[in-house]
């Protein structure tokens, strides 16, 4: 019985070995599909009463790059910044349904980012991520035409991250992986409308929680 347990931990560590990185620095850049959504979306102003149409998602493709430190365990640790994106929503309330809510927004992240490695066969391993840290918002619109716009802002926004990965190992320095991941990167806001509405108020302003999904492709070089 002791040998048979001897000799099947022997294999596992020899099954998983070949793929074990070791411990050093690393560079990754990732090619992001990426899908905004905006949810919880509100215009407020106290003349509306519904939403008639929800916000669409917005898809872009983005580039992040990271420097990291991959650890004998599995386990990585790394900083990432994420390009900018685009994302324009639009929405219509009732009673007001046939004026457009464009909400658009600029966002980009810088994120700590925590790795697991689980080794599949000698060469390619699953892996699960968690990242938090802050998300820069430029958001800004219109209601009806460009020349009614809302007041633009820009905010910090704490944000977080999880995910799941496959990685394969092309050589003792290059892998290469796929994986997929949502963030959520807070709530965001325009300023108030700068046009002159029914009361000649400023008390509109487009709002929503912004999150988003991504497929991405990576290519990861130790130092």
């Amino acid at each position: 019985m002791i040998t048979r347990k001897l000799s099947s931990a022997l294999l596992l560590a020899t099954f998983a070995a070949p793929f074990a990185q070791a411990d050093g620095w690393y560079g990754s850049a990732k090619l992001n599909s990426a899908r905004q959504n905006l949810s919880s979306a509100l215009l407020t102003s106290p003349r509306v009463t519904d939403r008639v149409e929800a916000p669409d998602s917005s898809k872009t493709f983005t580039g992040s790059f990271a420097v990291g430190y991959a650890f004998a365990d599995g386990w990585r640790l790394e900083g990432e910044y994420t390009t900018r994106s685009s994302a324009t929503f639009d929405s219509y309330w009732a009673p007001f349904n046939a004026n457009v809510n464009r909400l658009e927004v600029d966002s980009q992240r810088l994120m700590l980012n925590g790795y697991k490695n689980i080794p599949i066969n000698e060469w390619l391993s699953f892996y699960g991520m968690a990242g938090v840290g802050m998300a820069k918002i430029d958001a800004e619109g219109f209601q009806s035409n460009p020349s009614r716009q809302f007041a633009s802002n820009t905010q910090y926004n704490f944000a977080y991250s999880v995910g799941l990965g496959l990685d394969a190992k092309v050589s003792e320095k290059l892998t290469l992986g796929t994986g997929w991941r949502y963030v959520d990167m807070g709530k965001v806001e325009t300023g108030y409308n700068t046009f002159a509405n029914r009361i000649n108020a400023r008390d509109e302003q487009l709002k929503g929680q912004l999150k988003e999904q991504n497929v991405f492709l990576e290519a990861r070089l130790a130092f």
